[in-house]
């Protein structure tokens, strides 16, 4: 118990003993926790009905930037265009697009620490106006609060962000609405989290996705298995390896048990190998 609310509760019983003794004391005190109690609960920032509005607002007066949000079930969205999104050819972000989607995932970091709603992810979603290509991030609500807490490694929080780029879509979209997610499960986002520490630490360039059409089997599809078997074994070995680090990395780490385990195949659908979890 703090000094404070050590002083405080003396305060009542003194009071109470020296009004009307025991049956006084005992009908004070319990008017006098409950003072306590009204005074010391202290109020969401952002209430469960303000936390999309309030997302919205942040964005607009901290960064003058215009998004649309919502909250859909456990989920904190925001989506907004951009003009340009990728370099030219290349899968990377340009930079005035990555500040932009950091400033927006700042600001639904401080508003998810800051509320009562049961958020359980926050998805910001950023789309090109001229071509349709989107870049789609998730951050599970929980992971911010232990690395705020010092409760995480700083890489491991890096390694547990999942970032998606889509640029096969590519469609006039100028003048439609947002384009909202179905709200993601946490098999889908530790799916997306193996394949992409995977690609991360691959020695070889690896394409893969996840396949989830198997119930409790989470399936990882190695895109372009023809160029890695053309490198050699040895590059093989550590390719179903490092896919096989990844995903009992995560799925332990996190404690998932929704997988009985992990099946790799090629494009063509062949196995390569598999494992329990």
């Amino acid at each position: 118990m703090n000094r404070t609310l050590k002083l405080t509760l003396g305060v009542f019983v003194m009071a109470a003993v020296l009004i009307g003794g025991p049956v006084y004391f005992r009908s004070s005190l319990g008017r006098g926790w409950k003072r306590l109690e009204s005074a010391l609960t202290l109020k969401p920032t952002y209430p469960t009905s303000q936390v999309a509005s309030a997302l919205k607002k942040m964005c607009a007066s901290d960064y003058h930037l215009t998004i649309e949000s919502r909250r859909q079930d456990n989920t904190l969205q925001a989506f907004f265009w951009r003009v340009g999104l990728l370099k030219s050819n290349q899968m990377e972000m340009r930079n005035d697009a990555a500040e932009a989607l950091e400033r927006v995932l700042l600001c639904a970091t401080r508003i998810a620490l800051s509320t009562d709603a049961p958020l359980q992810f926050v998805e910001i979603k950023m789309a090109d106006v001229l071509t349709g290509a989107t870049v789609t991030l998730w951050r599970y609500v929980p992971d911010i609060r232990d690395s705020m807490y010092e409760r995480m490694a700083e890489d491991e929080y890096i390694n547990r962000l999942v970032i998606e780029v889509d640029t096969d879509a590519q469609r006039n979209v100028q003048g439609h609405g947002p384009q909202w997610d179905t709200p993601i499960t946490m098999a889908e986002f530790l799916a997306k989290q193996v394949v992409l520490r995977a690609k991360r630490e691959s020695p070889v360039g690896l394409q893969a996705h996840e396949d989830l059409s198997q119930p409790s089997t989470l399936v990882v599809v190695i895109d372009n298995w023809p160029a890695i078997q053309q490198q050699g074994l040895q590059q093989q070995a550590k390719v179903t390896d490092l896919l096989e680090k990844s995903s009992k990395d995560v799925l332990h780490g996190y404690g998932f048990v929704g997988f009985r385990g992990v099946v790799l195949e090629d494009s063509r659908g062949s196995a390569l190998g598999s494992w329990k979890l």
